[in-house]
């Protein structure tokens, strides 16, 4: 189609030629010959716009030689008398290039303003498309579209795995052999164009990092730029795909969350009141059965302290998704004062006597442990939860120690037990919500006594963390010491 298109200028251009002479002809003693020439180099501009410059230079020469034969003397012969029409066909010459030079070098400038002005429009519309796009499959499939009406066989490969890790699907018409896969993954790692043979493998980059891979047949050389904007135009829209998902994905895990947080908070505050009764009578029947002269069994003794216990247990276990649930919301409000940390620990280990009754519990404080700055009720919570864990999780029989002391600027107060320990890939995971360290199904639990550790701690800006060597498991944590306000007064 080339081919002929290209001899079909040139005849064109013959024509025009043979047309001006055949329609002059006739005027050959009315007209001057400055006006015939006039004619000729009409066509040839004509040729030169319409044909190209290749024609134009044709139509030239041949004006020329067609003036000198049809309408200088002698007619019918390319024998000048005059010397005078050797500068006229000099200078029609010469005219007749160099305005088919300009004539075609504007039309060649006007093409590649109009081809300019496609590629714009064609971008343009690409850009819209992949603005509105959703979904990765929604970008590959206008991708592959836009260059298929190229005319280029394309492929797009997505990097579909996790952070840190590389799967890239491939997504089109052109085979990704091994060796293409290879160079691709190439382009991916090093964010840089990777040119084959066969085929160019150009980044998919967004504004952070490579998404993914466009691989294209080799083509012209014109093409090049086109190709690139699309790799780039589809980088930023694969990277705002990713960055929605991940803002969705946010904003249903918050919506979750505080829905979570508006149940536990209800549903703990409704069942506080019934358990708080529910322990009170357990207390006061296991009292009143284990008095001597009402002669009630042993039996009936022994169920009502076990009610008792499990009565106690469900009520730490509600108040502690009661605390989560406040912490959560924020409406917590400390009120720190100036302490010992040996208040809260005593008060602790009364509240757990029922648990601790059978364990030996060694407790180390110095007898010179500063003041530290607190909320009492909320400290007390977390020594409860803390010693509570090591004694369900430490293996029966063995001691529970519970250690305090002066480090750096903090004061470090450690729990201690010999058993399991925690699982060694997931010491941070046990202070989130509803995670427990190993799945013991025969240990009662929710989950959430950490988690409130870790929100109480971090509300008094101290620290905590878990740690395990094999056959024992402690976790530390850290209150800022501060600088205690001086005593006023004489204490003696």
């Amino acid at each position: 189609m080339l081919d002929y298109w290209f001899r079909a200028r040139y005849l064109l251009a013959l024509t025009l030629c043979a047309l001006i002479t055949a329609l002059t002809l006739p005027l050959r003693g009315r007209l001057d010959l400055a006006n015939i020439v006039m004619l000729f180099l009409l066509v040839v501009f004509i040729a030169a716009v319409k044909l190209g410059r290749g024609p134009a230079v044709l139509a030239a020469f041949l004006s020329v030689a067609l003036f000198d034969l049809f309408f200088v003397p002698p007619h019918l012969s390319f024998t000048v008398v005059d010397a005078q029409y050797l500068v006229t066909f000099a200078v029609m010459l010469a005219v007749g290039l160099i305005t088919s030079h300009l004539a075609s070098h504007i039309a060649d400038q006007s093409e590649a303003i109009l081809a300019k002005e496609r590629e714009t429009s064609m971008l343009y519309e690409l850009a819209r498309d992949l603005g509105a796009a959703l979904t990765l499959a929604q970008v590959v499939d206008i991708v592959g579209r836009f260059l298929r009406a190229i005319e280029m066989d394309s492929a797009v490969l997505i990097n579909e795995g996790s952070e840190g890790r590389e799967a890239l699907t491939i997504h089109g018409t052109l085979p990704i052999g091994d060796r293409a896969r290879g160079l691709a993954l190439t382009a991916y790692r090093q964010n840089t164009t990777v040119n084959d043979a066969d085929s160019v493998f150009l980044p998919l980059a967004g504004a952070t990092r490579a998404r993914g891979v466009l691989a294209v047949a080799r083509t012209r050389g014109a093409l090049q730029p086109v190709v690139e904007a699309v790799a780039s135009l589809s980088g930023i829209a694969i990277e705002r795909i990713h960055y929605a998902q991940i803002a969705q994905q946010s904003e249903l895990e918050v919506q979750s969350e505080k829905l979570r947080s508006s149940i536990l908070s209800s549903l703990s505050h409704d069942l506080r009141t019934p358990l708080t009764s529910l322990v009170g009578l357990a207390d006061t029947l296991t009292d009143t059965l284990s008095d001597r002269h009402t002669g009630a069994s042993d039996n009936a003794a022994e169920t009502a302290a076990m009610l008792r216990d499990q009565s106690l247990a469900m009520h730490r276990m509600v108040t502690n998704l009661l605390e989560m649930a406040r912490l959560q919301s924020g409406r917590v409000r400390l009120n720190k004062q100036w302490q010992p940390i040996d208040d809260i620990v005593g008060s602790s280990v009364r509240l757990l006597d029922d648990i601790l009754a059978a364990r030996q519990l060694d407790i180390a404080l110095p007898p010179d442990l500063p003041l530290v700055c607190f909320d009492a009720v909320l400290m007390e919570r977390v020594l409860c939860n803390l010693l509570e864990n090591a004694a369900k999780y430490s293996t029966p029989g063995t001691p529970i120690g519970l250690l305090a002391r002066v480090c750096a600027l903090n004061l470090e107060v450690l729990v201690c037990n010999e058993g399991a320990g925690f699982p060694a890939d997931r010491l941070d995971q046990v202070f989130d919500p509803f995670v427990r360290g190993f799945q013991e199904q025969t240990i009662a639990g929710t989950g959430i006594g950490l988690a409130v550790c870790r929100a109480i701690v971090s509300a008094h800006g101290g620290t905590i963390a878990a740690e395990s060597t094999p056959g024992k498991a402690w976790v530390r944590l850290t209150l800022p010491l501060g600088t205690p306000p001086e005593m006023d007064g004489d204490l003696s």
